[in-house]
């Protein structure tokens, strides 16, 4: 198995809001069953206090045994079924993370 870190950026002229609580609320599966081990969103710049956030996209770290088969992890998010990620020119790369900080949620 290997790590993959992706970086998949949002379609131009999408909002992700409608059905952002349904791709949080499915992240915890795909982290017990042992496939997500990082999972965020990018912004276009620094969110401030009080003011809806300018989503650049998400990035991930998945467990896969290839880059398809990340790919097709990834095609099965709400972000991705909706149109909102721009899978066609997401980013995969195998990664070697070698230290990960837990935050509480």
């Amino acid at each position: 198995m290997v790590e993959w870190l992706a970086v998949v950026y949002d379609k131009p002229n999408t909002d992700r809001s409608n059905v952002r609580a349904q791709h949080l609320a499915d992240i915890p599966a795909g982290v017990k069953n042992g496939v997500i081990t990082s999972a965020g969103a990018i912004f276009n710049e620094v969110p401030k206090e009080g003011s809806k956030p300018n989503f650049a996209g998400s990035v991930l770290t998945v467990i896969a045994d290839s880059k398809e088969e990340a790919l097709e992890f990834l095609k099965g998010d709400i972000y991705a079924r909706e149109g909102i990620w721009d899978l066609e020119n997401v980013l995969l790369y195998p990664a070697g993370l070698a230290y990960r900080k837990a935050k509480d949620l």
